[in-house]
């Protein structure tokens, strides 16, 4: 009784051993699933947070050329070839935004008036609702977004509007321009890192507005159901929100990232969400991969731990039983055990061999050489080579071939042997076993994709947890000028810039702690001593611990980048023709200089310069002549002022001088001597044309002819119109009553 009470207790405590292996298994399967969710789940955020942050400057600029179109109507409007220029203007700012395809100036019914694609001038769009929207709002901050709709000239598109009002704050029409969905096709494209990943923009009422992979049936399609993704972001009115479900577009199980573009600063009447999707299967795909394998080891572990007891119990049968245990554990580790009599030509096969050829072992020949048939052109022929040397040199077989089952399936399989010789050592027999060793072999091509991924396009660094260089790609080396032994063993302060003080990389290193990942723009360092800006990415390799192993950052310039942003901003207060200041520009100079006047007592000047007989070139020689003799008229003003004066031109031919710091009136009056002077001198344009022109032009000075910028621009103004009027070819100094200008103060 004592003895079976024993027995059963051994079973009990492997019982209870087992049970708990086994959930803590079943725990860790869980948990590594979630984990790869959460990852996946905070990678693609970090990806809509790329195509939002670069989608919002790029809004952000098309919201600047929108102010600067409207900032310039009022010129357009008074210059004569205002209209041709607005037109050049719109073309100049379409060629700088790539995001842009047309900007359109409407009128308060709703006409094209000015269009960088003349085809649209003249057309009557009132009925848009980029237009009739800023009517009934009037909200001239408001960036109106409208829904996703199909354009006159044929294309898929979302206008981005911005209200006209005229002085009485009533309105005047729209300016307006269609974003170019191939450009943010692009955007999208660039955040994918694997093949099954899909990504959209969506308008705030639900239209999908572009996809990558592109999907024209599905532009336009509304997204705001219940049921949607979409639909659920919205309520849930959090920026960022992220769902596993069957897809809107495919029905495919996917787990998608959705985050809502709406910054303050753009003043958006509608939102853009920006939606990154993958299917979850080959997701998940290694995990399970994992997870059968752990189940079948567990069998595996169960079966040898019982078998081991049940031995132990049975000592009487123990021969028995290693023969069984070795045949349970041969075929649950999927090993077949074969025998190749070498006199007879004929194999022996146990029924594992059976299984993993997918062979029916009653329907095999005498000589159960079937399988032959199975294997791949060329196979055949290979083993039989290895077998020739096996018995030529006595050496164990070790050899791998494929087959192609009776099912289809294209399977690996490992051959391993001896040869059996007779007491006379004559080679009777090859014994050994045959592994299905296709999911190793899958393994091992993953291994080489992803060392194929490292050497990407982008550079990349790997770091110990101290930070110590480990690898580095060759897109690094290129990209910083380090050599991977001149990397290895540093750290990543060897590119740093110093233009980031400590606290930068405090707050960068406090973020990568609290969320395992950075990503930013930053300053470095090659070798060569160039500082240019890059992208940095940084992610926190963690093993199943959650100890941190590895960082890994990936670096990418974005020097060609920064020049566009750079060149927008620079169209926005410059005239694109001559390069000098726009009207805004002198706006805030001239403000900036009656500030320091008032300040310090000091006295100012301003200068408006009107070309004479500037028309006739135009009409004579055509545009491109006028815009040539436009570029050396600013040239030569700029050459008659100081480095501290501004040139600005506020129109077709007007030009405005400002002198920030004079002495006395004469020291303006002598600078216009000096400027009517040198415009006189003929110019000779680049086809040998010979031009003549002259200069109308009124000085107002400060404190003497206004205390603020309002009264000397127009009191400048002023004095160049009586210029114009007393036979051109002069300036004159402005007085308070035209009538009592003494004669001497024009020439």
């Amino acid at each position: 009784m004592k003895r079976l009470f024993a027995r059963w207790r051994l079973w009990l405590l492997l019982f209870v051993c087992l049970s708990s292996f086994g959930g803590y298994l079943v725990l860790n399967a869980r948990h590594e699933h979630d984990q790869i969710g959460k990852l996946e789940r905070e990678r693609m955020a970090a990806q809509t947070k790329v195509v939002a942050d670069s989608l919002a400057r790029q809004l952000s600029a098309v919201k600047l050329s929108l102010r600067s179109i409207s900032a310039e109507l009022p010129n357009w409007r008074k210059d004569p070839d205002g209209h041709n220029e607005a037109v050049r203007y719109l073309k100049s700012m379409d060629a700088a935004m790539t995001a842009v395809r047309t900007y359109m100036v409407l009128d308060a019914q709703g006409t094209v008036v000015l269009a960088n694609r003349e085809e649209l001038i003249g057309q009557d769009f009132s009925q848009r609702e980029y237009f009739t929207l800023p009517r009934q709002s009037l909200g001239q901050n408001t960036l109106y977004i409208s829904s996703p709709f199909r354009s006159v000239l044929g294309n898929f598109v979302i206008f981005v509007t911005q209200a006209i009002l005229d002085t009485d704050g009533k309105f005047a029409g729209v300016v307006t321009a269609a974003l170019e969905p191939a450009a943010l096709q692009e955007l999208l494209a660039s955040v994918h890192y694997a093949d099954d990943m899909s990504a959209m923009i969506v308008h705030g009422d639900g239209k999908i507005f572009v996809l990558d992979p592109p999907l024209p049936e599905m532009l336009g399609k509304d997204l705001s159901h219940p049921g949607t993704f979409f639909g659920q972001h919205l309520r849930s009115a959090s920026p960022s929100s992220a769902f596993e479900g069957p897809a809107f577009s495919s029905g495919v199980p996917s787990m998608s990232v959705l985050r809502t573009l709406q910054p303050p600063e753009l003043s958006m009447d509608k939102p853009l969400v920006i939606e990154v999707s993958r299917h979850t299967g080959p997701l998940f795909d290694l995990w399970e991969h994992g997870a059968i394998s752990q189940f079948f080891a567990y069998l595996l572990l169960s079966f040898f731990s019982m078998i081991g007891l049940l031995v132990y119990q049975r000592q009487q049968s123990r021969q028995r039983a290693n023969n069984q245990r070795l045949k349970l554990a041969t075929e649950a580790a999927c090993v077949g055990i074969w025998e190749f009599n070498l006199s007879q030509r004929r194999y022996l096969w146990d029924s594992a061999m059976f299984e993993l050829f997918g062979l029916d072992p009653k329907a095999h020949n005498e000589r159960n050489d079937d399988w032959h048939q199975l294997l791949l052109p060329g196979e055949l022929e290979r083993i039989k080579n290895v077998t020739r040397a096996v018995i030529r040199t006595r050496e164990p077989m070790d050899l791998t071939f494929q087959i192609r089952r009776p099912d289809g399936e294209l399977r690996y399989m490992r051959n391993r042997a001896a040869l059996h010789c007779d007491d006379v050592d004559v080679p009777k027999r090859l014994i050994g076993t045959t592994e299905d060793v296709t999911q190793r072999k899958t393994l091992e091509a993953d291994l080489r994709v992803a060392a194929t991924a490292f050497d990407c396009q982008e550079g990349i660094v790997v770091t110990d947890p101290t930070l110590r260089i480990l690898r580095v790609n060759r897109a690094f080396s290129v990209l910083l000028g380090y050599t991977s032994e001149e990397a290895v063993g540093q750290t990543p302060k060897l590119l740093q810039s110093g233009r980031h003080g400590s606290d930068f990389y405090a707050a960068m290193w406090a973020d990568i702690e609290h969320h395992g990942a950075w990503q930013g723009e930053i300053w470095n360092r090659r070798k060569n001593g160039e500082v240019f800006p890059e992208w940095l990415s940084i992610s926190v390799v963690r093993n199943d611990e959650g100890t941190v192993t590895h960082y890994v950052g990936t670096h990418t310039d974005i020097t060609l980048r920064k020049a566009a942003e750079d060149e927008i901003k620079h169209l926005a207060f410059y005239d694109p023709l001559t390069r000098l200041p726009n009207r805004r520009l002198l706006q805030d100079r001239l403000n900036q200089a009656v500030i320091h006047a008032r300040r310090s007592d000091a006295r100012m000047a301003l200068m408006f310069i009107d070309l004479d007989r500037f028309k006739p070139v135009n009409d004579l020689f055509g545009h491109r002549a006028g815009d040539e003799l436009l570029q050396a008229v600013a040239q030569r003003l700029q050459d008659c002022v100081r480095e501290s004066d501004t040139v600005a031109r506020i129109g077709g031919d007007e030009f405005v001088v400002l002198l920030p710091n004079i002495e006395a009136a004469q020291d303006a009056v002598h600078v216009m001597e000096k400027i009517q002077a040198a415009l006189r001198l003929v110019f000779t344009l680049s086809d040998g044309t010979l031009v003549n022109i002259s200069s109308s032009a009124g000085i107002a000075v400060y404190p003497e002819h206004g205390s603020d910028e309002a009264s000397l621009l127009a009191h400048a103004d002023a004095a160049m119109y009586q210029a114009k009027t007393s036979g051109r070819d002069r300036f004159v100094l402005y007085q308070p009553d035209p009538l009592q200008a003494p004669p001497a103060s024009a020439t």
